[in-house]
């Protein structure tokens, strides 16, 4: 009878890991879906109708400042812009990582979504830039998302792609970007989050993995999360009532988790980006006039750092633009402001390491200088 009872649990435990799985992807989307049409979606319509408007230090638009820098003394208008910066996304990043709790969740240890995800290269970085299109995050707010399928056994590469795919192939944002700006700069916009995607976020997990496997005494997050039994804390009847009630308190675990650990690396380092509008505003770059390579390189330098709220990298660069800034320049600030930064380095380090994502920063800045100089070429 002990032989045969030990089967009968584990079939017990994956019936109702399963049908948790089945309640964690309604708690998902009902959030998601909640976030989209109460929140989301309400404020990217509402800034369209601006957002041919350059937003600039020398006028407000729909994306005005909670605080005006300039009321500040110089030393310490990094303040307001970390203010800014999180009077803007506090919302994207309370749904972000109510999303990201429910996706530890979702991901059962036997479901066809948990092996999708974990497939690595190319066909992983696909799935996991088109799961980022409906999330419309910028690169900050998807990350703790990002995290959550990861932490459930996502492979690096839909993690990486689930962000990118979010900020940078936003529907409604390339759709103004058509509108508003030379077609260059759209084609510019698709063919860099494409090569991102399916090239870049690719190697970087592979070199990601490389330095796993030669230190294995500290393996990497997603080697661990994949050897795991995600069923081992689940406990009582094979019942959907008690499938509901494990949901929800795997969600409640999980997000208190995320909350503890990323709310405050998003506080430092949303400062950090207020320090480098400080010091570099991307509003600055105008004074310098042309497309030569200095600007360019400047201009993706500034925005591979610093990081904005959803869509507001079209004003900026309309802004940056009817001051002078070439059109090579301000390609490269459009590829790169959204994609990543200082906030969401900040987030996944602690999963991550500084490496990766900081070898992430670094293509984001080579990318934008070479499409940059490429668009001002034409």
């Amino acid at each position: 009878m002990s032989i045969t009872s030990a089967p009968r649990t584990d079939e017990a435990l994956a019936r109702l890991a399963g049908k948790r799985a089945v309640v964690a992807v309604a708690i998902l989307i009902g959030v998601l879906g909640f976030f989209l049409t109460q929140t989301r979606l309400t404020a990217m319509l509402g800034k369209l109708p601006t957002l041919d408007q350059g937003a600039s230090g020398r006028n407000r638009s729909a994306f005005s400042h909670f605080f005006d820098p300039a009321t500040f003394p110089d030393p310490l208008q990094w303040i307001a812009y970390g203010i800014n910066l999180w009077d803007a996304n506090a919302v994207g990043m309370f749904f972000a990582i109510l999303l990201g709790g429910a996706a530890m969740v979702a991901i059962s240890p036997q479901g066809r979504v948990r092996r999708l995800l974990a497939r690595q290269g190319r066909l992983g970085a696909g799935v996991g830039g088109g799961m980022g299109l409906p999330l419309f995050m910028c690169s900050a707010c998807s990350a703790p998302v990002s995290l959550g399928f990861y932490r459930g056994g996502a492979a690096l590469e839909a993690t990486l792609a689930m962000m990118l795919g979010s900020a940078l192939l936003n529907p409604v944002g390339l759709l103004a970007i058509f509108l508003l700006m030379p077609t260059s700069s759209g084609s510019a916009r698709v063919a860099f989050a494409l090569l991102m995607i399916f090239a870049a976020v690719p190697l970087v997990a592979r070199a990601h993995r490389r330095r796993a496997t030669v230190a294995p005494s500290a393996p990497c997050a997603e080697d661990v999360l994949h050897a795991a039994a995600p069923a081992r804390d689940l406990s009582g009847p094979d019942t959907w009532a008690n499938a509901v009630r494990e949901a929800l308190r795997g969600w409640w675990r999980h997000t208190s988790e995320l909350a503890v650990r990323l709310v405050p690396a998003m506080l430092v380092a949303g400062f950090a980006v207020g320090g480098v509008f400080t010091i570099a505003s991307p509003q600055g770059l105008s004074d310098i006039v042309g497309s030569g390579v200095v600007a360019t390189v400047l201009a993706a330098g500034v925005g591979t750092l610093v990081q904005v709220p959803t869509l507001f990298e079209i004003p900026l660069v309309l802004g940056v633009l009817a001051l002078g800034l070439g059109i090579g320049p301000a390609t490269a600030l459009l590829l790169t402001v959204p994609s990543t930064g200082l906030v969401t380095l900040g987030i996944v380090r602690q999963d991550l390491g500084w490496r990766t994502p900081g070898l992430m920063l670094l293509t984001t800045f080579a990318g934008g200088v070479v499409a940059g100089l490429a668009v001002g070429a034409l």
